[in-house]
């Protein structure tokens, strides 16, 4: 039986250099220096675009009548015709990369980070007016993005850099004043679509931690230098994706490897890596079984679905 857990689908697609690719409900985002795009499921054809020059992590709504943009010194909500319709001035990111701006369509609310003096803030916003906020008080210098729980929650991953990182969750649908936050200090939360568990990294990225919930006190944890044989101690994981019931991760330094687990994290399978996912691709999963890997540097672009003959993703083949 082949090793090997998915196949590509398609040709290979060239977006921007610098671009990044996740899931979307109708299909694919693609961010890139100069704004965002969604793309149907097999990047047929283009859904939504918005342009500007691009700074931190903007994000499309789940029905295509919304741009959240962040920029350099503001946050901006925009319509599908790119009018501004909600707009948010502030003193600037110090650096590129920063900001987050994010509409939550489940609850119409506009989330958005601010820097501070002190630390920066993240704020709520409904009909026009801002009803929340919370103050980021750990370190957070580096980039952000804002993934949705199972039970409804925000989750901002803030940082990676040198400072450190954190991840926090708050319920938006809590209307005034000061939110309370679950805090995971020097964690980088991942986008893990297919599964409803949460997913995160250590801030040096060798520590994989599962919780069944965002509160959840147990915590399956897997370092990437005992899930092999001959993987050296700190190596860094790369990507990790939900494939049928397992989590599949990349890891390593001079040769990336590929290995799948149950949810516990308790015994690991090394995989054959899939023909064309060279070292440097990022893999991301989205809907109906399909994945996507991009390379950041060159913008290169392609889709995979499970492989008919691995075993491990028996039931998980695109509907």
């Amino acid at each position: 039986m082949s090793n090997e857990f998915l196949t590509a689908v398609g040709v290979e697609l060239t977006m921007p250099e610098r671009s990044t690719v996740e899931a979307h409900p109708a299909g694919w985002l693609v961010r890139s220096p100069g704004g965002v795009d969604v793309y149907d499921a097999r990047f047929e054809r283009a859904l939504f675009t918005a342009r500007f020059e691009g700074c931190g992590t903007s994000t499309v709504s789940d029905a295509l009548d919304y741009a959240a943009v962040t920029l350099r010194d503001r946050a901006q909500l925009r319509g599908r015709d790119g009018a501004v319709l909600w707009e948010h001035v502030h003193g600037g990111w110090p650096q590129w990369g920063t900001g987050s701006a994010y509409w939550d369509s489940a609850t119409e609310t506009f989330a958005f980070t601010e820097p501070g003096d002190d630390s920066d803030l993240w704020h709520f916003v409904h009909d026009g007016m801002t009803t929340a906020s919370v103050e980021l008080t750990e370190l957070t210098a580096g980039g952000s993005h804002v993934s949705r729980s199972a039970d409804g929650r925000l989750g901002l991953s803030m940082g990676a850099g040198q400072d450190g990182c954190a991840v926090y969750w708050v319920d938006p649908r809590t209307r005034g004043g000061q939110l309370d936050s679950t805090v995971y200090d020097d964690e980088i939360l991942l986008d893990v679509r297919g599964q409803d568990s949460v997913v995160t990294l250590t801030h040096e990225t060798d520590v994989l931690r599962v919780r069944s919930t965002v509160g959840a006190v147990s915590i399956a944890t897997a370092r990437s230098d005992e899930i092999g044989d001959g993987m050296d101690e700190g190596v860094p994981f790369h990507w990790v994706v939900a494939v049928g019931d397992r989590l599949v991760a990349c890891a390593g330094d001079d040769e990336e490897r590929v290995f799948a687990a149950a949810a516990d994290l308790g015994s690991w399978t090394e995989l054959d890596r899939p023909t064309g996912v060279e070292d440097g691709t990022v893999l991301v999963g989205g809907h109906d079984g399909l994945y996507a890997g991009y390379d950041w540097s060159s913008g290169a672009v392609r889709l995979w679905q499970p492989s008919e003959l691995s075993g491990l993703t028996d039931g998980a083949r695109p509907r």
